[in-house]
C-alpha cells in the first residue's frame, strides 16, 4: 500500500501522546499528521488536516472525548485511548473503532490497528453509473463478493457484522454503524442499534417490529421516528 494513512492524536498527557507516536512508528502504513494536549486546538486542526484516524483520550480538560466526538462534523475513523473502562459502552455506541485501556500493550495495539487497517480492504465495487451493486467483504481469509440484493439483513455481533442473505450468513469484523455507512441510504435502514435491514425485503411491519418473511426483527426507541417516516 504506497498511500500512507494519516492519524492525529488528541490527549491531555504528553505521555500518553509519545506512547502511540512509538507504537504508530512501527508501522509503515501511518503518518501522523498532528497532535494536540488541547481539544478546542485540536478541533481546529481536524478541520484542516482531516486525518483517516484520531487516537482520541475521553477525560480531558473543558470537553471529554465522547462530546468531542459529537461536537465533530465530519469524522475519520477513531480509536479511544483512555484509562476508564466505563465508557466503553457509550463509545462503541458512536460507532468508534475500538476501545483501548491505558496503558496500552502493544499487542493490543496491533488489533485496533488491524481493525482499521481490515476496513479500508473492504471494497465497494461501482457499476458505470457510479451507483453500486454489489460490496466486497473479507471473510474467513478471503475476499468475498455479496450482491445487494440478496441482502435481507444484517446484525451487529460484537466487533463483527452477520449478513444475512437468502442462503447464507457471513460474518466479517466490522461495526455495524461503519458498516451501514457504506451501503446506499435509498436501499437499507437501521432499524435498531444491532440490525440493518434492506428495505426491498421488508414484508410487514408494526411501529415495534419489522417483518422480513419468517423473521422478526425489533425496531429500537431512537430508530423508531425516522423509520416509520421513512415507511410513509
Amino acid at each position: 500500500m504506497n498511500t500512507k494513512f494519516q492519524c492525529y492524536i488528541l490527549d491531555d498527557e504528553p505521555l500518553a501522546i509519545k506512547v502511540i507516536e512509538q507504537h504508530l512508528s512501527k508501522f509503515e502504513q501511518f503518518e501522523i499528521c498532528g497532535s494536540s494536549t488541547e481539544p478546542l486546538e485540536a478541533h481546529r486542526q481536524l478541520k484542516t488536516l482531516q486525518p483517516d484516524l484520531l487516537f482520541l483520550d475521553i477525560e480531558m480538560p473543558e470537553i471529554n472525548g465522547l462530546e468531542f466526538i459529537d461536537s465533530m462534523q465530519s469524522q475519520p475513523k477513531i480509536i479511544i485511548t483512555t484509562a476508564y473502562r466505563e465508557y466503553a459502552v457509550e463509545g462503541f455506541e458512536l460507532n468508534v473503532l475500538d476501545y483501548l485501556v491505558k496503558p496500552i500493550p502493544f499487542p493490543r495495539f496491533i488489533k485496533a490497528v488491524d481493525k482499521f487497517l481490515d476496513l479500508q480492504k473492504s471494497e465497494i465495487i461501482q457499476n458505470n453509473n457510479n451507483t453500486f451493486t454489489s460490496i466486497i467483504i473479507k471473510a474467513n481469509r478471503k475476499n468475498v463478493r455479496i450482491e445487494l440484493s440478496d441482502i435481507l439483513y444484517i446484525e451487529g455481533v460484537k466487533d463483527y457484522v452477520k449478513i444475512v442473505l437468502n442462503n447464507q450468513s457471513i460474518l466479517t469484523k466490522y461495526s455495524i454503524g461503519n458498516f451501514h455507512k457504506t451501503l446506499p441510504p435509498d436501499q437499507f435502514l437501521r432499524i435498531h442499534k444491532s440490525f440493518v435491514i434492506s428495505k426491498n425485503k421488508i414484508t410487514a411491519f408494526t411501529s415495534h417490529d419489522v417483518e422480513i418473511g419468517q423473521i422478526e426483527l425489533p425496531i429500537g426507541r431512537q430508530f423508531k421516528e425516522a423509520f416509520l417516516s421513512e415507511m410513509k
